[in-house]
């Protein structure tokens, strides 16, 4: 478990056009749960010149964000590797609570996603309107991991004030029905106990077509960010075609995408 005093948010810092969204980000969230900035770069095996010039840059990065923001703890980390291989090391040896990432080349974050244990966040874009969080969609399904999704929305409502937009799968199987009523009662009595005002809707859609109804409905209203647990059990057509998150992430645009890996168990924030 990691302890309170070392917790931070990683940043996936790949050099390029698009890393200065996930640095922007990854700023924003360590300002809201008040916690150490880390800059990371993976580097591959035998490039010993990668890791020297990746440490140069990143602590070039570090001084000139220092400069705009004095009062937050900032630190960075280069390791041999790939982020695959790296993934679990960031949560178990450094402390990572959560991993911020552009939202483009997907494939290979993606794959470090099923490995991880901590939250992933594809972002996209670092407008005023981007990096605001104060509305978060939260999908709930029939499954268990809704727990660890609620979880984390329960934290940007009481650290960022944010407004928790929640919306229910509409199932036809009794079974389903009830784990959907289940988790229901669990994230109403959990926002509840930190006096959270959540809206919670009934979908027109079940559990499979829920993400995509969640995202309509966040683009209409302007939800911020949206919470989804990643694909569980992955098949031969997941494989052809892309993972439902995968192609959620592609089309959510300036919402915010976090998702959590429900194979591994979820490391919590200490406040």
């Amino acid at each position: 478990m990691s302890r309170k005093s070392e917790q931070r948010i990683m940043v996936y810092c790949d050099f390029s056009e698009t890393m200065n969204d996930a640095i922007a980000h990854g700023l924003r969230v360590s300002q809201i749960f008040q916690k150490e900035l880390c800059l990371f770069h993976p580097y591959g095996k035998g490039h010993k010149e990668r890791k020297l010039d990746a440490q140069r840059t990143l602590g070039l990065l570090i001084r000139r964000l220092k400069e705009d923001f004095p009062t937050v703890t900032m630190s960075s980390l280069t390791l041999k590797g790939n982020l695959e291989q790296g993934i679990t090391r960031i949560a178990e040896e450094y402390d990572g609570i959560m991993l911020v990432l552009s939202s483009d080349k997907l494939k290979p974050k993606i794959r470090a996603l099923q490995q991880s244990q901590i939250p992933f966040l594809f972002v996209n874009g670092s407008t005023s309107h981007c990096l605001g969080y104060d509305q978060v969609m939260l999908p709930v399904d029939y499954r268990k991991v809704m727990k660890d999704t609620s979880l984390w929305a329960s934290y940007f409502a009481r650290f960022n004030q944010s407004a928790i937009n929640v919306l229910c799968a509409r199932e036809n199987a009794k079974e389903n029905q009830k784990m959907v009523k289940k988790n229901r009662l669990f994230i109403e009595q959990l926002l509840r106990k930190f006096k959270v005002n959540a809206h919670i809707e009934q979908a027109q859609k079940g559990s499979f077509g829920l993400p995509t109804e969640a995202l309509e409905r966040s683009k209409t209203r302007g939800d911020k960010l949206m919470i989804i647990p990643a694909s569980q059990h992955i098949n031969l057509i997941d494989l052809l075609v892309g993972l439902p998150e995968t192609k959620l992430i592609r089309q959510a645009k300036n919402i915010q995408v976090m998702c959590i890996n429900p194979k591994r168990d979820m490391y919590i924030l200490c406040d």
